[in-house]
């Protein structure tokens, strides 16, 4: 989908997302006084309680916003999302009234119906939401419009039409200098000739025009753009060059100039690096202190006992933006002069039990969490390779270069979801990269803890074989 329409459709969609995120706390906060008033001393301050609650629900939707203001989606998601948003809720609201000492918190039982029944509550309501402004979006915001052009470009911008969240469209058709069989599916008619279109217009007011014209064109467009600009009408230009280049272009604003890329990366904003670098200092400050402060002497006294060298084993790795940094594992193989340029195997004789021990159940990736706690890697991230491999792989594969846009992770969607490990055949690695791009362009905070969840998982379970 191409975001032609991106800015209307953020516009819409802020509007609607604040909506939801209002009313649900607006419905929270009756709630709570509600169940105050049954429950509780109404003689007692609950201010507390309230702050304590505000506060947890606001932070909650910060890490995962609701979605019942999104059009083309189903119901079952809209129940998943609001699940998740009160999992967070219940824990950082009992969280913050242990720390506030909220003397409401001791009322345990009382504390199991106020959260089971809120979740009934907050589903109930995100659904009647959902229906109520899909309801709002066929009958009082769609909008009327027509093409000028039959350029492929068009036909994309169709496609991301059916797909707008924030809009409904009713397209009466498009002009072109002849007609083309068989455009946008046959969704739309063909209305006549270019030069037929502001006569058409002066019978048939509309309230957009999409002016898809080759540079041979840009006299008409202008006029069109004057028209438009004389009768209140909005007019959008659509590039041709989407259609040129094979890809889903993104658009933003330098300036006064529209510029456009190939991909969305959440992470070029620094609201998403500012989450993830957050995330990233808690979970590695927490390993430090909590694992690695008493694993370290063990693992690094067995190491000595084991095989003769140093406790952690050290390497150039490729980080963000391609520059190089040291990594820290503990080491689990003997000292040899192919650490740097041999990729460990299932049988890899450089390795020793104890070696195979810590290499299965990750144990030797800890020391990666101080990586991650200078800011050289990321919890979550493409796994970051030894340089001979980058500089081997750039070459043969095109787009592998493009995985150095983020920060490499101890962990990454690559290898939660089979790309782990050896990559002896050029199509493991291609497969890798493929993985690893794709979490690059759909990061979340959410999608950061779904893959440790199965990191950790994998690794407790045994379901990961290529851990070798």
């Amino acid at each position: 989908m191409t975001d032609i329409t991106n800015e209307t459709v953020l516009k819409n969609n802020r509007f609607f997302a604040l909506l939801v995120e209002v009313a649900d706390i607006i419905l929270l906060n009756i709630y709570t006084a509600v169940f105050i008033w049954i429950c509780f001393n109404l003689q007692q301050s609950h201010t507390g309680f309230f702050l304590a609650t505000n506060l947890a629900y606001i932070i909650s939707v910060s890490l995962a916003a609701p979605i019942a203001h999104v059009k083309h989606i189903s119901n079952m998601s809209v129940l998943r999302r609001a699940t998740r948003i009160w999992i967070l809720f219940t824990i950082l609201s009992v969280l913050l009234y242990l720390f506030l000492d909220v003397s409401n918190v001791r009322y345990w039982l009382q504390g199991i119906f106020y959260y089971g029944i809120y979740l009934l509550i907050l589903n109930g309501s995100e659904l009647v939401l959902h229906a109520f402004l899909r309801d709002l979006r066929s009958h009082m915001l769609q909008s009327s419009s027509i093409f000028m052009g039959n350029e492929p470009a068009l036909e994309k911008l169709v496609e991301g039409m059916k797909h707008d969240y924030g809009n409904s469209y009713n397209i009466k058709g498009y002009f072109a200098d002849e007609e083309k069989k068989g455009f946008a599916d046959n969704a739309f008619p063909y209305l006549g000739k270019l030069e037929d279109v502001f006569s058409w217009l002066d019978e048939n007011p509309v309230d957009e025009i999409y002016c898809c014209l080759p540079p041979s064109h840009s006299d008409f467009a202008n006029k069109a753009l004057e028209y438009c600009d004389s009768n209140v009408i909005k007019f959008f230009a659509v590039p041709i060059l989407i259609s040129a280049v094979e890809r889903n272009l993104q658009t933003s604003l330098m300036g006064d100039i529209p510029i456009m890329h190939v991909r969305n990366m959440p992470l070029t904003q620094i609201e998403n690096r500012l989450k993830k670098r957050f995330l990233d200092i808690v979970i590695s400050s927490l390993v430090l202190i909590l694992f690695l402060s008493w694993l370290t002497p063990i693992v690094a006294l067995i190491i000595k006992i084991t095989m003769p060298g140093p406790i952690f084993f050290k390497q150039k790795r490729t980080g963000l933006d391609g520059k190089e940094f040291m990594l820290y594992k503990y080491r689990s193989m003997k000292v040899n002069k192919q650490a740097d340029t041999l990729q460990a195997t299932k049988d890899d004789p450089r390795k020793t039990k104890f070696g195979n021990f810590i290499r299965h159940y990750n144990i030797d990736e800890l020391p990666q969490f101080w990586n991650v706690f200078k800011g050289e890697m990321s919890v979550v991230g493409p796994r970051p390779h030894m340089v001979i491999q980058t500089e081997e792989f750039s070459r043969l594969i095109p787009k592998y270069m493009v995985r150095h846009f983020a920060k490499p992770g101890i962990t990454g969607w690559a290898q939660v979801t089979g790309f782990r490990g050896e990559t002896s055949e050029l199509w493991q690695m291609e497969g890798r990269v493929r993985k690893d791009i794709w979490y690059i362009e759909h990061w979340s905070v959410w999608l950061d803890i779904k893959i440790i969840w199965l990191t950790v998982r994998n690794t407790f379970s045994g379901h990961d074989k290529n851990a070798y």
